[in-house]
């Protein structure tokens, strides 16, 4: 539709990353998500706290049972009392069934909140796209917005659903198992203790680093997934212009910058892992020789050997998750980062606390030195005026640059002029509700949109409530219905992305059909009639004849053929009006339109 507004900017695939600035902020905006869900939080702290009781109470019951076997077989010369070893071993089992079960119902429970929680964020994500002005899809590519919906949502919530059950979980196991071990040993307790100090700092220095490149890497897979995008609905052009491997070539580079930052993040935390393992079996050597000393000076039992053996597995555990966690905490952190910044994002274009609500529209558009840039200090147009009467309708020619589609982008309010004023019936749209002012509006742009769903959804898109006949009728009025009704399910067929299955005629006129039943009294035609075939044209303006009757219209039309019936023709030179009359007159003149005109009909 606009042929002077901002392009995307191809450059940002280029640009640098922004590191996490604080991951802090993040991680307490993210927890604000979980008040929909607190009662489920704290059903599984609870079963977080059985599961982990159960498995400290593993090792309690496998030291007793050892001692008591050797104290009855060697100290007292007894036999093994099997009936109370079995009793244990059945307590044992239900230990670790109790056990798992707490564990599933935490997944359970995590895995609902989780999904909750994303998807009241794909929600706010959707309905802040829906609220952000046009200059924000001029400006940005769409596999990079895309990304948010699946790379960086999916990340929060395998965060989410994942990592808080295994980081609640081991600070329980910390807590509880440190209780435990100092019940039993102090000395055996400060023995596991040792390598602590070395986890942390560890830990620490693979997060300070992997931060940065797990942001990257988040970057750099929106950029591929933008490029993806575009490809695939610009095959056609690339094709046609045989630049298959120039496109190659180009997503190798940013499949190369993906692949650098994704390896960077995965080298540096792929380090924590083993060295982890390292501390964890140091850990237990440690307890193994100072457990023998003590035991053979008759401190402790070989059956507290044992516990704190088991113990010191359950100590280290928790600590090497907390530290592996940071891989889909920092992932899940530059995701949610990516996401606020999306939601924090303002739309330019707002409606005003005392906004009026647009009614009885009669149609009489007024244009009063309007000037608009896309950019500040460049405009695009300058000192526009002209008045549209109701029921008049208004061409407007020029060259590609002209600032054409700006008038047209200006009287929607998908932008806001820098100066000057538009008013309807008196009334300036910048004091008008954004909806009631579109719906004052009837749109037919020069690329025809279709959803990917039924002609009878596609017609009926601006007029929910309407019936069968009503969009019958727009179809027969805008000569579309002929077309509909020989294709295998009529008015039901289902179009493909695009509406690609059926010809660009057809489309523009299924987009004039959706106008037609909206019945607006401000018609826009921008350029509707471009990139035809003569009957298909002849089919469209018969059908805009039908369209316009009654109502003001703007036309924007590169061929002259098609609004020499127009009440005003303005003619735009380098975002100016340089000329201004109906057909015959501005002919006479000899000037700008002339030039045009003769141009397409010498």
């Amino acid at each position: 539709m606009n042929n002077n507004g901002p392009q995307r900017r191809m450059s940002d695939m280029g640009r640098p990353v922004e590191k996490a600035n604080n991951s802090w902020a993040t991680i307490k905006r993210l927890i604000t998500y979980w008040s929909s869900s607190k009662w489920k939080l704290v059903l599984v702290m609870i079963c977080s706290t059985a599961e982990v009781g159960l498995q400290l109470l593993a090792p309690l019951l496998i030291g007793k049972s050892i001692d008591e076997c050797i104290n009855l077989a060697y100290q007292e010369g007894g036999s093994v009392d099997f009936e109370k070893l079995q009793g244990t071993l059945i307590l044992l089992t239900l230990v670790y069934i109790g056990s798992a079960l707490c564990s599933w119902i935490q997944e359970y429970l995590m895995a609902v909140a989780s999904l909750n929680i994303v998807r009241t964020i794909r929600e706010e994500m959707i309905d802040k796209l829906h609220t952000l002005s046009i200059r924000f899809y001029d400006t940005k590519l769409r596999g990079e917005t895309m990304s948010h919906f699946t790379n960086d949502v999916e990340l929060i919530r395998d965060a989410l659903g994942r990592t808080v059950i295994q980081l609640i979980s081991s600070a329980f196991t910390l807590i509880g198992t440190a209780i435990l071990m100092l019940s039993l040993s102090i000395e055996m307790t400060i023995m596991v203790c040792i390598t602590i100090p070395l986890v942390i700092l560890l830990s620490k220095f693979v997060m300070k680093r992997t931060r940065k490149y797990f942001s990257e890497q988040q970057q750099a897979l929106g950029n591929l997934n933008g490029m993806i995008e575009e490809n695939i609905v610009g095959m056609k052009v690339i094709k046609s212009f045989g630049q298959e491997e120039k496109q190659t070539e180009k997503f190798e580079t940013l499949n190369k910058k993906l692949q650098e930052a994704g390896s960077s993040a995965q080298i540096y935390s792929g380090i924590l892992m083993p060295l982890m393992r390292v501390l964890d079996n140091t850990s237990y050597i440690i307890v193994t020789i100072a457990g023998s000393i003590l035991a053979s000076r008759g401190s402790i039992t070989v059956g507290i050997i044992q516990s704190f053996l088991l113990y010191s597995k359950n100590f280290q555990r928790p600590v090497n998750q907390i530290a592996t966690q940071f891989n889909s905490v920092q992932s899940a952190i530059a995701g949610a980062e990516r996401i606020f910044k999306l939601l924090d994002e303002k739309p330019e274009v707002t409606d005003k606390e005392n906004a009026e609500i647009l009614e009885n529209v009669v149609g009489r558009v007024v244009f009063n030195d309007v000037t608009f840039g896309y950019e500040e200090g460049k405009p695009i147009v300058k000192n526009i005026s002209f008045t549209a009467e109701p029921g008049e309708v208004i061409a407007i020619v020029g060259g590609t640059g002209a600032g054409k589609s700006t008038l047209i982008n200006l009287l929607t309010r998908f932008y806001d002029i820098n100066g000057g004023s538009i008013t309807i019936d008196g009334k300036e749209i910048s004091n008008l509700t954004q909806h009631s002012l579109r719906s004052a509006l009837g749109i037919v742009l020069q690329e025809p949109f279709l959803f990917s769903e039924t002609i009878k959804f596609n017609i009926g898109y601006g007029k929910s409530d309407a019936s069968e006949e009503e969009i019958r009728q727009a179809a027969e009025t805008a000569n579309a219905y002929h077309f509909t009704i020989r294709l295998a399910d009529g008015f039901d067929t289902v179009l493909r992305e695009q509406g690609e299955d059926i010809s660009h005629g057809q489309r523009q006129l299924l987009t004039i059909a959706r106008a037609v039943l909206v019945n607006a009294p401000i018609l826009i035609l921008d350029e509707a009639t471009s990139n035809i075939d003569t009957r298909t044209e002849i089919l469209i303006q018969n059908a805009i004849s039908n369209l316009t009757e009654g109502k003001t219209c703007f036309i924007i039309a590169h061929r002259l053929s098609t609004i020499k019936n127009a009440d005003k023709i303005l003619v735009m030179e380098n975002g100016r009006i340089v000329e201004s009359g109906k057909h015959e007159e501005l002919i006479q003149r000899g000037g700008a339109y002339h030039k045009i005109y003769s141009s397409q009909f010498a």
